[in-house]
């Protein structure tokens, strides 16, 4: 959890830090422009089939096994695939570069031949990220998180340096999505070399063996919906944003969205480790022993939840104004609120609930699901972006949590076996209730919040009265204390050992 949590952190603050930079150096539409390259490469992601998920499970059982030929086969043949993929999709984005920047996208007749060859490189970047989501699959599937998120860390930080180095040269948005592109293939050498001493046997056969197409066509129908429905619908709000609203709405839309998207995944990313385990209860019948863990982990996501959220409804426009200026920050407001409670109810309800369906092999429960939530998303944006704007998008969003609430239901009814009012009355009532008492409290704080200093200081004063409050409730027990104390001594231990090996 700690590193899954570390991978996703230190890119968001990264983020975080260079966005007041970025908008400086590109502009609005250059930052939005930059945004939409994940957006295009995004729905391009179909082509991977979902390969990921069958990759990550029968690796860590053929590993497990010591099946040497079963985990070569897997891999080569997988590798060809992602590889064949990324230059399909590598050729289609840049035969399609300049109607995207000339015919869809609202981009300002200044900015066209920028926009062209961004796309271009676009093209590039989904090659490059064919490879690294391969590389990504593999590590997950030896159980090597560390590796995972700490590659994941290193190619933010070099992609952003090098992105900003650029740009700041005077090379603009191509310069800046250029260096990003770059950081992807070089992420996808460092899996390469991870892979390399990891699985020393591993040796590249080129041809696709029939037995492995066999084994993963079982998840590729289902994967290619996930990912058909994914692609199509999870950027809908910022594509129709940049299509009826112009370049300049998609990156001031894509600032707020951005801090609460990555809020959203850190949690979601903390609860991957949920999907072996559950795995791995279920297939032994274990029953009971997966119900508690679902109860136990609901309530530390609702405490975290509300640890994050609640702030950040309460003091989210100051940040705004402090961070990229009051004009955007009047602009997104009312925005960011939506956003805000649209991943607040996501994440107490959806995050941990996937990894407990696919875990448990219900792929297709998984798979009607995301077609629904697609369903009401896009009906949201069709209908609300036009009269609503920005607000709309945000608004369509807060509408699908509807879905994940029916969805958390139908699951821990049928598959748990756990009433609604147990999960609520067990592992919500208290970290919500906690929450909404001092998101009352700190609203009359807000005068005090108008610098950083000030920011900084109402929000930790927030986050330590929960964490006070929350172990005389009962929401954080010792187990908790037990795992922080653990990590504490661990860090202090190899600490002392590096020390020892200088000295020495």
């Amino acid at each position: 959890m700690v590193f899954s949590m570390a991978g996703y952190a230190v890119p968001m603050l990264i983020n975080f830090a260079i966005t007041p930079l970025l908008l400086k150096l590109l502009g609005e539409a250059g930052y939005g422009l930059q945004s939409l390259v994940t957006v295009i490469t995004g729905y391009l992601i179909v082509m991977d089939m979902g390969l990921d998920i069958p990759i990550t499970k029968y690796l860590a059982e053929d590993h497990a096994r010591k099946d040497l030929e079963a985990e070569n086969h897997l891999l080569n043949t997988t590798f060809q695939l992602y590889i064949v993929m990324g230059i399909l999709g590598m050729i289609i984005l840049i035969l399609f570069a300049a109607p995207l920047a000339t015919n869809v996208f609202k981009v300002p007749a200044d900015m066209i031949p920028s926009a062209v060859m961004v796309f271009r490189f676009a093209g590039l970047g989904f090659l490059g990220s064919m490879s690294l989501t391969w590389g990504r699959a593999v590590s997950m599937g030896l159980q090597r998180f560390e590796i995972t998120h700490g590659i994941s860390i290193i190619a933010n930080i070099i992609g952003f340096a090098l992105g900003i180095g650029t740009a700041y040269m005077g090379y603009g948005v191509e310069g800046f999505v250029l260096m990003r592109v770059l950081a992807s293939f070089f992420a996808s050498f460092l899996y390469w070399l991870f892979i390399r001493h990891f699985l020393p046997t591993y040796r590249i056969n080129w041809g696709f063996d029939r037995s492995t197409l066999r084994r993963v066509s079982s998840y590729v129908g289902y994967g290619t919906i996930n990912r058909a429905v994914s692609s199509l619908v999870s950027r809908l709000d910022q594509t129709l944003i940049g299509i009826w609203l112009g370049v300049a709405a998609a990156g001031i839309y894509a600032v707020p969205f951005m801090v609460v998207n990555s809020c959203n995944y850190m949690i979601a990313n903390m609860l991957s480790f949920v999907f072996p385990l559950a795995s791995e209860l279920h297939s032994l019948g274990h029953l009971e022993a997966l119900r508690n863990i679902f109860i136990r982990a609901t309530k530390f996501i609702t405490a975290l939840g509300s640890m994050i959220y609640v702030p950040l409804f309460v003091l989210g426009d100051l940040f705004m104004k402090l961070w990229v200026g009051e004009n955007m920050a009047e602009q997104t407001t009312t925005t960011m609120r939506w956003l805000i409670a649209a991943g607040f109810l996501t994440t107490l309800t959806a995050s941990l609930t996937n990894n407990i369906v696919t875990g448990i092999g219900q792929i297709g429960l998984f798979t009607r699901y995301k077609t629904l939530r697609a369903l009401v998303v896009g009906a949201g944006c069709f209908t609300l972006i036009r009269p609503l704007g920005l607000e709309g998008a945000a608004l369509a969003l807060f509408i699908a949590t509807a879905v994940d609430i029916l969805y958390q239901f139908v699951v821990i009814k049928r598959d748990l076996s756990i009433s609604p009012q147990t999960l609520f009355r067990q592992a919500s009532l208290a970290p919500i209730g906690l929450g909404l008492v001092l998101g009352c409290i700190f609203f009359f704080l807000r005068p005090a919040a108008h610098s950083w200093i000030g920011l900084i200081a109402v929000g930790g004063l927030y986050e330590v009265i929960y964490l006070v409050a929350g172990y005389f409730l009962g929401i954080f027990g010792e187990t908790e204390i037990r795992a922080v104390l653990s990590l504490w001594n661990s860090v202090v231990n190899q600490l002392a050992r590096l020390k020892a090996r200088k000295a020495a």
